[in-house]
């Protein structure tokens, strides 16, 4: 009984209960119906109509959402009509074992939350049982049986009711067990959603420092190149002092714009769209045109004409963006034959776009920490350090991943994977 009283009814599962319930108390009719045509034993054909009724209406009220009117009128109905019978035939055939059935059931369907109409309902029952026996008021006509006729009822209303009880205890024990799954995966993901406050709580706190000394940094080299300034009138050192702050804004607003597409990655919601992956990446690599060092880079494009992938175009482009311009930043001034290539391959169950360069490459040490948020090596130019975090985190976003193979002094190679 601990479990009945642990059971959680709220409006959906009471709903899936009376369902259950409802078809079953049908289902049962039908049977004992068949029952009484084969063994002969003369039931009035107005007491099955009966309970087809309070069945059939039981379950319309239910699929209309009111569960627990349904409820309530079922039980009742019940109820009534199980004494209204067993009161007019021998308590030897076992039907008022029924009443038994939905004393049970009753506190199936209300559970702890409502255990106060539980035990209303259960009491309610008990007072019929007793008034089988004690009771001397017959609401319809007096039925006899023989001795044959008591024998056979007994039996089939002792099976009904040990299948029947069965039955409630089967629905009790799953609903138990989805109840417990269902908190478990709650479990899980509060704890997988903790996991990752922490996360980007960690992320935040090293996101505001190291924007507010990055971006210091070169307002205060601005301020500082103002001040020399002031102190020339040498149109040489007045145009390379420009220059010098021409150099601190494009940092300046590099790191902006890699703030605004962390700020983007973070919020927008994902959306699948199909896209021309070859005419997405000849937008990036047309982007970069401009930028130094470009004209001396030879762009290599294996992407088939028409290649259709279906991804968040948004996010790709922000992968794509980060990845190229990496390679165009690292690339070897002191090689002849630069090069960027960018190749794709499709295959269950991911498609696969890589990035490979004869750039500067990367020093182990730094493998596993260049996709970290601020991560800069001894190397970098200007950099803000965000552009691999933002790409990674954008890649996990669409479901895929990337990884970097690299040699130092040779070049680099990073692969996006993308679930197809």
């Amino acid at each position: 009984m601990l479990a009945i009283f642990k059971l959680k009814t709220g409006p959906r599962h009471r709903q899936e209960l009376v369902n259950h319930l409802s078809v079953l108390a049908f289902t049962v009719t039908a049977i004992m119906w068949a029952f009484n045509l084969y063994f002969s034993t003369h039931i009035p054909l107005y007491i099955f109509i009966a309970f087809f009724l309070i069945s059939g209406v039981t379950f319309a009220i239910n699929k209309f959402g009111y569960s627990k009117v349904a409820a309530t009128i079922g039980l009742v109905s019940f109820n009534l009509s199980i004494y209204a019978i067993a009161s007019t035939e021998s308590t030897q055939t076992g039907l008022h074992m029924y009443l038994g059935i939905f004393a049970f059931a009753a506190l199936v369907i209300f559970g702890y939350e409502e255990w106060y109409l539980g035990v209303s309902f259960l009491i309610f029952s008990l007072v019929l049982y007793f008034a089988v026996f004690f009771v001397d008021l017959e609401l319809l006509p007096k039925r006899y049986f023989n001795q044959r006729e008591i024998s056979t009822l007994f039996v089939i209303n002792v099976l009904t009711f040990a299948l029947t009880c069965s039955y409630l205890f089967f629905l009790v024990i799953a609903n138990n067990y989805y109840n417990e799954e269902n908190l478990k995966h709650n479990e899980l993901q509060m704890r997988n959603q903790n996991k990752q406050l922490l996360k980007v709580n960690s992320e935040l706190d090293r996101f505001v420092y190291s924007a507010s000394h990055d971006l210091r940094a070169p307002l205060s080299s601005i301020a500082g190149i103002i001040n020399l300034t002031g102190k020339t009138d040498n149109p040489e050192e007045l145009k390379m002092y420009l220059q010098m702050i021409n150099g601190r804004v494009g940092v300046l607003d590099k790191f902006i714009t890699d703030i605004i597409q962390y700020s983007r990655n973070t919020r927008l919601e994902l959306v699948r769209e199909t896209i021309n992956l070859e005419e997405l990446i000849n937008e990036v690599v047309d982007g970069l045109r401009f930028n130094e060092g470009v004209q001396r880079i030879d762009f290599k494009l294996n992407i088939p004409p028409e290649t259709k992938i279906t991804t968040d175009p948004v996010r790709l482009r922000m992968v794509m963006n980060n990845l190229v311009s990496n390679a165009v930043r690292y690339h070897d001034k002191s090689k002849e034959n630069q090069f960027i290539e960018i190749d794709y391959s499709s295959g269950n169950p991911h498609v696969e776009i890589s990035v490979s360069d004869n750039g500067q490459g990367i020093r182990p040490e730094h493998i596993e920490k260049i996709f970290d948020m601020f991560y800069k090596t001894a190397s970098s130019t200007g950099g803000s350090g965000l552009g691999l975090y933002i790409a990674r985190e954008a890649a996990t976003r669409m479901g895929g991943s990337i990884s970097v193979r690299s040699v130092y002094g040779k070049g680099s190679t990073f692969s996006l994977l993308l679930p197809i």
